[in-house]
């Protein structure tokens, strides 16, 4: 396991630079516990409000670390930016040195591609429900393969361009699932 769970808890302010996974005091892993990461998050956030604090500048300083800890609460409670934020303590490829995507998801995507925007052209709710289910398993099948990726990774045995390869996918999939939310048939059913 790389980090540490133990964190200065007595320090309520975070060290400049850290990454998000050092701020919160976690360790660094795809498979988080969103509960705790939130309550250590609240504990640290409460510990810098400025009313605890009297001096000008202890106040502007404080403000700017709970900022940062709020900025990295956001990378990590997202899966896909917590799998690469992990992928790339681990040694792997970031997304800007890797953007590659299978030759037969592209061509797949070409067709789903065409579907949706006619879907959305006719504002068909019942294709463009069928596609958000679509984009759902999707997503679910990349966050296993991802999840299973890194912990094979962190235990040695793993492959960092095999799970860049699926987080190319899921940043793809996730595009489609903005787009998508976008649609009438996101908004509920007509009325």
């Amino acid at each position: 396991m790389i980090g540490s769970e133990r964190d200065s808890e007595d320090s309520p302010v975070p060290g400049e630079g850290a990454d998000p996974f050092e701020l919160l005091g976690i360790p660094v892993r795809f498979d988080l516990d969103v509960e705790a990461a939130r309550s250590r998050l609240r504990r640290k956030v409460a510990a810098l409000h400025p009313d605890r604090f009297t001096d000008p500048v202890e106040i502007e300083r404080v403000t700017r670390a709970a900022a940062a800890l709020n900025e990295a609460w956001t990378l990590l409670s997202d899966d896909e930016r917590r799998a690469n934020l992990v992928l790339s303590r681990l040694g792997g490829p970031a997304p800007h040195e890797d953007r590659s995507l299978p030759p037969e998801f592209l061509q797949d995507m070409l067709s789903i591609r065409m579907e949706l925007e006619e879907a959305i052209e006719q504002s068909d709710r019942v294709e463009i429900a069928r596609l958000r289910e679509w984009v759902a398993s999707r997503r679910a099948e990349l966050r296993e393969r991802v999840r299973i990726g890194l912990q094979r990774l962190s235990d040695g045995a793993g492959d960092a361009g095999a799970i860049r390869l699926d987080l190319n996918v899921w940043r793809y999939i996730e595009r489609m699932d903005e787009q998508l939310s976008g649609t009438p048939a996101a908004h509920g059913p007509e009325p």
